[in-house]
């Protein structure tokens, strides 16, 4: 095992409080960004774990976070940290059953919301059990056991005048072992009984010393970090952490929604992303063609063409440098001009979108994980992409190609387990304890990971033929009309798909003005329906004809996590959308 620079995320957190040249973070709210200097987020986070124990927060319990991303989530995080509790993150959208799942199997003992309306009715029914529910939002209704987040922190700072409270501090600090467990993640309940994903300090603090030392060199004094995601997710929690480590400055946007704005406010130098943003990134850049005619509009569509075919690899000549100097740099202006880093996981990016990103001046560096692995496993090194491969392994990991193709993983950032399931332990690891991920790959000569599919969502057609459906919602994907694609084929004679509209790029092909546009109309469209029709065509060439899309649907429903459709990394929920949509799947099946 590599050595640890910190014992415990906690104590690396208060250490970042500490230095002199630590800016603080931001929090953007309706009427500006608020500052959390160094010294405030020390105060409050020692107020929080202090108000922790008073309320008999004990070793073993947990606290159950569901709130959008902000420094309140990280300091009960770290507070938690201190009472040698594990934090929850629950999501606002899962069934009544599974929330009471996670809820007795970590021993959850107290609940943080951004305010009591983020839940739903039948969730908000069980709030009875919790010793107490803390909303941040001071506006918020309370539960009969509730308390305001700064109520909260007004009785650990007159906890913190205790003669006692001090030597408690600090002797909870040096008790943490980097091998404790500091945070249970479940994952997979919407097809079953959700998993607890225990992760320890060991787990983050490995990776993170990992990706810094050999990967991505962030300045402490000029790279500024913007966090968009959900913290709750594995990736962007190890974002916040390796920022922490970095000494970065560190702003939280208010919703995901509002990223442009937070861009054009900010100028963020780094940012961890699912390809979805990107997707929605690129689709704004290349928006701007449409205010501008004649022979600019030659120019720029011929730009846009170039970045996404153009080998980011090989060096550009004449045009690289024309495009870039009349069509990229103002892209890139738009953008703050300070952009250096996207860093994307969850899924896989289109490859042509990564092609123009790069293109067009912005390092993307992608990578993939699960939460697992803390999520790390492989990412490229800016400067050095493979637009396709997920990068390279970290160092510290092994990793190498099992049976069926399937990714095997070994080292300090892989979890020990789930959260009492032994059963399910001894099936997830190897003999020699590599951890199962599920995921079918390969590397090519350069030791650069692909990935080419997952067995766990193989689909078996009703003539016993399997189908991978993840390249498949892919290729479908990387049409402009497509938002996603979900495969259906599991127990069907045939592969159909449910294509999900993508209403911007809907609303341009038609040249349609807002007034104009509804997505009623876009969806009985023959152009738009030719035009899907033509790329699940070309998609079916390349598929065996058991794997071809032979009957399809449009969507017009919006996509959204709020929705139930999609998880917090903006992929389609599976089994939410074949039962939102059965109707529909099965005039797909009908002779």
């Amino acid at each position: 095992m590599e050595p640890l620079q910190y014992t415990s995320l906690a104590q690396m957190f208060f250490a970042n409080c500490d230095r002199e040249d630590f800016a603080g973070w931001f929090h953007r709210k309706p009427d500006g960004w608020e500052h959390f200097s160094g010294s405030r987020l020390r105060r409050e986070t020692q107020f929080l774990a202090l108000a922790f124990r008073h309320r008999g927060l004990s070793s073993g319990e947990s606290i159950g976070i569901v709130a959008n991303s902000s420094p309140e989530w990280i300091i009960a995080d770290v507070a938690s940290q201190l009472n040698q509790a594990r934090v929850i993150p629950l999501f606002p959208n899962i069934s009544p059953e599974n929330f009471n799942f996670q809820c007795d199997d970590a021993s959850v003992q107290v609940l943080l919301l951004d305010r009591l309306s983020v839940l739903s009715q039948s969730l908000g029914q069980l709030l009875h059990r919790f010793k107490a529910v803390i909303c941040i939002d001071p506006a918020s209704d309370l539960p009969a056991n509730g308390i305001y987040w700064k109520d909260l922190i007004a009785e650990g700072e007159a906890q913190s005048k205790l003669p006692e409270s001090s030597s408690w501090l600090n002797q909870q600090m040096h008790a943490l072992d980097s091998d404790d467990i500091f945070s249970i993640i479940y994952t997979s309940g919407s097809t079953g009984t959700p998993k607890g994903v225990e992760l320890t300090h060991r787990n983050i603090l490995s990776q993170i010393q990992v990706i810094k030392r050999e990967f991505l060199h962030l300045n402490r004094t000029t790279d500024v970090s913007l966090v968009s995601l959900p913290v709750a997710h594995a990736f962007e929690r190890m974002s916040v952490y390796f920022y922490i480590l970095c000494g970065i400055k560190i702003y939280f946007a208010d919703n995901p929604r509002h990223i442009a704005d937070c861009i054009r406010e900010i100028c963020p130098t780094v940012m961890t992303v699912v390809p979805r943003i990107l997707e929605r990134l690129y689709e704004s850049m290349t928006s701007a063609g449409e205010h501008i005619h004649g022979f600019q509009k030659l120019v720029f569509e011929h730009a846009v063409s170039y970045a996404k075919k153009h080998d980011p690899v090989e060096k550009g000549g004449f045009f690289a440098k024309f495009y870039d100097r009349v069509v990229y740099s103002k892209m890139r202006r738009a953008m703050g001009n300070r952009f250096r880093l996207f860093i994307s996981g969850g899924s896989a990016l289109n490859k042509s979108i990564c092609r123009f990103l790069l293109n067009v001046g912005f390092n993307v560096c992608e990578g993939y994980g699960l939460t697992e692995c803390s999520p790390v496993v492989s990412v490229n090194k800016p400067g050095v992409v493979r637009p396709g491969s997920v990068g390279l392994p970290l160092s510290h990991l092994q990793v190498k190609i099992g049976d069926q193709n399937e990714v095997l993983v070994k080292g300090d950032s892989v979890f020990k387990g789930y959260r009492n399931r032994p059963d399910l332990n001894a099936e997830v690891f190897t003999e020699d304890g590599f951890f199962r991920t599920g995921d079918q790959g390969y590397f090519d000569k350069e030791g650069y990971l692909y990935l080419t599919g997952r067995l766990k969502e193989l689909l078996k057609t009703s003539t016993g033929k399997y189908v991978s459906p993840n390249p498949i919602e892919l290729e479908l994907g990387r049409h402009m009309l497509v938002e996603q694609a979900l495969v259906i084929a599991n127990g069907r004679k045939f592969a159909s798909a449910l294509i999900f509209l993508n209403p911007v790029n809907a609303k341009r092909f038609l040249q349609r003005t807002e007034k104009s546009f509804s997505i009623e109309r876009a969806l009985k469209s023959r152009r738009i329906r030719e035009s899907i029709n033509r790329h699940i065509e070309r998609v079916n060439e390349k598929l065996n004809h058991w794997e071809q899309i032979r009957q399809w649907t449009l969507i017009g429903d919006e996509l959204s996590v709020e929705s139930g459709l999609l998880t917090p990394t903006l992929k389609i929920r599976r089994t939410v959308a074949e039962a939102r949509y059965a109707e529909k799947i099965e005039k797909m099946y009908k002779d």
